[in-house]
């Protein structure tokens, strides 16, 4: 019998996941838990033989200790919490998770038909028997669809979300260009452009639909601000899915409250519930929930009913290092994502 692989698990996970991640593992890893999911147990923990670590808590006590280990595998796509400048310390391979990136495109392109089609708004106003029938001489009496067939949506950030959503939309007939920092001999099937970083300002100005699922670095902490909002045409949309800090707070608000832009769409937030205080607004500043204009989605869209999307590469990953074969998803350290 060859030897077992020890993963030591840095976070806790709910019973579910740690018996979906068993039946698709190779007999020869083990999952281990630690005695408490603290700084201190898991850096007395790793002093053992654990060539993985599988999680997001890599403090320095812990990363100091562990020895034996070769691989940091994160079960999720976001890095925006780790510590950049501490890992580059070591010489551990970081890889993250976009197996679920299918189940994000997918409810990025449900909240893009949400606020296309009006639809969380005509429901809440039926609700109360108002069908907004247009009046005549009366504006903003009635709100049709809009079309997604010849829109343009602009995607900043073609990475494995970006090129299922242009996928799925492209597939409705919309136009689509995205905003990205690689190199391509050719522009990709289903776009029409590629722009770069710094030509951002001259895509927005082209989008109907703006769709961000780019990493959130130092680079791109507020990067979508008033500028932006501002060289937008009045009827696009922003959809968001990646993390709320890209998109500065206060010029969201400002941008939508005013009808600056027309709409917008948004997974991802400032303030976020904890388990001492489970019922919160998705802001501690502005009340976004007051905003007709506005669809809201509580950070679901790595998430699907039955399934745990999320954990796949976690699963994939970790059978490779088993196997000794070449590892996905290898986080670029000096880069940040």
């Amino acid at each position: 019998m060859s030897e077992k692989i020890r993963v030591l698990m840095t976070k806790k996970y709910f019973d579910e996941d740690i018996a979906y991640m068993r039946a698709g593992l190779d007999e020869s890893i083990e999952l281990v838990a630690p005695a408490d999911y603290t700084v201190e147990a898991i850096a007395e923990e790793v002093k053992g033989d654990y060539p993985v670590l599988l999680g997001g808590l890599f403090a320095k006590e812990v990363l100091d200790n562990a020895k034996n280990t070769k691989l940091l595998q994160i079960p999720w796509t976001g890095v925006d919490q780790l510590n950049f400048e501490l890992l580059r310390q070591y010489d551990y391979t970081v890889c993250n998770s976009h197996s679920n990136s299918t189940a994000v495109a997918e409810l990025i392109v449900s909240l893009l038909l949400s606020v296309a089609k009006w639809i969380p708004f005509h429901d809440r106003n039926m609700r109360q028997g108002n069908w907004l029938r247009p009046q005549r001489g009366v504006p903003d009496s009635f709100f049709p669809p809009d079309m997604i067939s010849d829109s343009t949506v602009v995607v900043a950030g073609y990475g494995a979300i970006g090129q299922k959503v242009v996928k799925f939309l492209s597939g409705l007939g919309a136009k689509c260009l995205a905003v990205d920092d690689k190199e391509y001999d050719e522009t990709p099937d289903g776009l029409e452009a590629v722009y770069k970083p710094d030509q951002l300002m001259e895509a927005v100005k082209l989008a109907d639909y703006f769709v961000l699922t780019i990493p959130l670095t130092p680079q791109t902490r507020g990067l979508i601000n008033k500028q932006v909002f501002e060289a937008m045409k009045p009827s696009a949309y922003l959809i968001n899915t990646s993390r709320g800090a890209i998109v500065a707070e206060e010029d969201l608000y400002n941008a939508l409250s005013s009808k600056t832009i027309a709409g917008a769409a948004i997974d991802v937030w400032y303030n976020y519930p904890k388990s001492d205080n489970p019922t919160v607004m998705p802001s501690k500043d502005y009340p976004f929930q007051e905003l007709d204009n506005l669809v809201l989605s509580p950070h679901r869209a790595g998430f699907t009913r039955g399934g745990h999307p999320h954990l796949d590469d976690a699963i994939e990953n970790l059978n490779r290092f088993a196997r000794g074969q070449e590892l996905i998803n290898v986080v670029h350290l000096d880069l940040g994502y």
